[in-house]
């Protein structure tokens, strides 16, 4: 098969896939063929004789990047398995682990989990006479330093104040050799600027950089170092920017010629994915949003016309149930599988429920809340126990779990440990060991001394079950059902990491020891880097957010209240920002919903509902009181459908049709 078999000259496939500009930005909307089209133009450049590990395919998560992995393998031509596809910071952190770059940059690639950086915001004691929160927002405008405007020079504190704050939490981190998750490409960054002749720098001769979107000022500036003067296509959509959080930055991709000067321009607005309902709801929605690219989008002429149900419950509870038995509906007259359904809750609270009910049913199901995985303190200290069993002289860890029982971390018997160690250059587990054992004697530590001693006695205890019993090892932590709601996540996201190592029935020390090591490392790089599994039996469960980059025949985005979407962070400042946002997420969730020409149509369920218990309300962080019930309406997101929206339906009123309809085809 050659790479233009099939494809019409003046098709977008075909204009990506034979472009011979350097520089091509391609705006492609979701499910519009976008990979298709990286796919045929990788099969061409390898069909001229371009060195596939001259390629390099590079992505903002690791989910997209397992599917341009995937892509890539479909392409058939020799030396396909040459090309490499990862995602930005795995790029970045491969560089930085190379030993005289972290010579040269004094930084080791120790990724800090978010609760980790807690004790350095005691520890630096700056600014000084401040708060927690307000050191908080110190460290946030610190990691958004090389995030700013398209205009500005990312990483450039902006007063004296700022500056002396990164000093110090940096000289934190070079201490107890840990980097945070947002300084790996702003480090990486700065040695490609100072060193201009790194073979880092033009290494591939094609870059393929997609969900361009999604990157941050950093990022954009890190990929427009590596390319040097190699070829480059940038692929994205800035309707589907929905990751605000992180700093994303879609003006990238809006005015691409501010880093590359001309290019060719492709775009991509056939929908190829969604049912042309869907696709007509959608565009109806975006265009609501300022400053786009793509504008109207157009329905793919072979799919169908696909499902739309919205509904509206009196309660939550009614809205779980009543989903369930829709589901099983779908399921049981073999309209569709379990894995073949996608169900989006704007907070966990509500999707563990419809796990919970799911199963209760028969139906295999499973939730991928990645987002909160770590928010718990027990779970933090589990994690933090976790890791210093794998990496004993983890000086983060252990700073983390010597202070995680006190508000102020133990600041003053910490410092005097560290003067102590310091003074002495012994390490901190020597000088701990050495006060135990009555060797030494460190003045005004005892808190932190009992807290050691049940740090020892909990690794000793964990050490034995990750050996015996590794799937159950977080059972331990946790002594009632609202502790083991909290441990959840990460309970399925460490069996999943157990299944990419198999431990050998041994009671070889070492081996076992490299084992918990590996085990650990991936448990870490998963949380600070999450996915979602590929090869799925059941129906997944997840944040609009974490749906990025899937599909499914039949999509429910239940409790589509407008308080939770939009939702608007407290002192949030730029309501019309977070609106737009906001809209693209409510966006991007929709076109989830995949069709066909022959098979299941695609079907899509928005639902909501009216009332929400007061403490209900409170768990999942809205303003209530606890007394009474909260009235709740519709996201306001659906009157952007305008005059084609479908009519909203009370849900127990479709369950009576439902029955209606499986009564009338039984009885034929």
């Amino acid at each position: 098969m050659f790479w233009n078999e099939g494809l019409k000259e003046e098709s977008a496939t075909y204009k990506l896939a034979s472009s011979e500009s350097r520089i091509i930005r391609s705006v492609a909307g979701p499910g519009s063929g976008k990979s298709f089209a990286i796919r045929r133009r990788i099969m061409r450049l390898l069909e001229t004789g371009i060195d596939p590990e001259k390629i390099l395919a590079i992505t903002f998560t690791r989910t997209a990047a397992a599917d341009l992995r995937k892509e890539i393998s479909k392409i058939g031509v020799k030396g396909y398995e040459k090309i490499t596809a990862r995602t930005v910071h795995s790029h970045a952190l491969l560089i930085l682990h190379r030993s005289e770059i972290k010579t040269i940059t004094s930084r080791e690639p120790r990724m800090v989990i978010d609760h980790e950086i807690s004790p350095a915001l005691r520890d630096i004691e700056f600014p000084p006479e401040t708060t927690i929160p307000d050191r908080k927002k110190m460290l946030e405008i610190y990691k958004s330093a090389w995030a700013n405007a398209q205009t500005d020079e990312p990483g450039l504190p902006r007063n004296e104040a700022e500056e002396e704050f990164a000093y110090r939490i940096i000289e934190w981190l070079k201490y107890h050799h840990g980097m945070l998750v947002g300084e790996v490409i702003p480090i990486a960054l700065r040695y490609l600027q100072d060193n201009p002749a790194s073979p880092e720098i033009g290494k591939y001769d094609i870059i393929l950089v997609d969900e361009y979107q999604d990157l941050n000022r950093a990022e954009q500036e890190f990929i427009k170092l590596l390319t040097g003067e190699k070829n480059i296509v940038i692929v994205g959509d800035d309707d589907q920017s929905i990751y605000r959080f992180k700093y994303a930055h879609p003006e990238g991709i809006r005015e691409i010629n501010n880093l590359y000067g001309e290019y060719d321009d492709i775009l991509f607005n056939e929908i190829r994915r969604c049912p042309k309902d869907v696709t007509r709801l959608a565009s109806n929605l975006i265009s609501k949003n300022s400053n786009r690219t793509i504008g109207r989008l157009i329905p793919y002429e072979k799919n169908q016309e696909g499902i739309i149900n919205l509904l509206q419950w009196n309660d939550y509870n009614q809205e779980i149930e009543g989903i369930v038995k829709i589901i099983k509906n779908e399921i049981d007259n073999k309209l569709v599988k379990p894995e073949d359904i996608l169900i989006l809750s704007p907070r966990r609270f509500f999707g563990y429920k419809i796990k919970d009910i799911l199963r209760l049913n028969g139906i295999a199901a499973q939730s991928y809340f990645r987002e909160d995985i770590i928010k718990n303190k027990n779970v933090q200290r589990a994690y933090s126990l976790l890791y210093l069993l794998a990496f004993p002289q983890d000086k983060i860890a252990l700073r983390y779990l010597l202070g995680c029982k006190s508000s102020n971390f133990r600041l003053k018997q910490y410092k005097n440990l560290r003067k102590y160690v310091d003074d002495n250059n012994i390490s901190f587990r020597e000088a701990l060991d050495y006060q135990l054992t009555g060797k030494i004697k460190i003045p005004n530590i005892s808190e932190i001394l009992d807290d050691y001693r049940e740090i020892l006695n909990d690794i000793a205890i964990l050490k034995r079950r990750i050996i015996e019993e590794p799937e159950n090892i977080f059972d331990y932590f946790y002594k009632n059902e609202d502790m083991e709601y909290e441990f959840r996540e990460i309970i399925l996201l460490f069996q999943e990491v157990l299944l990419f190592f198999p431990r050998e029935d041994t009671d070889d020390e070492e081996y076992n020891s490299d084992w918990i090591k590996k085990v650990v490392s991936k448990l870490s790089e998963t949380i600070a880097l999450p996915d979602t599994p590929e090869d799925i039996d059941h129906v997944r469960i997840m944040s609009l957010h974490s749906s990025k980059g899937l599909s499914a025949k039949f999509v429910v985005m239940i409790s589509m209240v407008d308080e939770l979407i939009p939702y608007f962070p407290k002192d949030s400042s730029d309501l019309q920002e977070i609106t737009e946002e906001q809209r693209r997420l409510f966006y991007v969730a929709m076109t989830r919903c995949k069709s066909s020409e022959n098979d299941y149509p695609g079907r899509l369920i928005i639902s909501s509902f009216i009332w929400l218990s007061g403490i209900e309300a409170l768990k999942i962080r809205l303003k209530a009181n606890p007394r009474r019930h909260k009235q709740m309406q519709t996201t306001r997101f659906l009157n952007d459908f305008g005059i084609i929206k479908p009519k909203t339906v009370l849900g127990n009123k479709f369950l009576d049709e439902m029955a209606s309809e499986n009564r009338n085809r039984h009885a034929k």
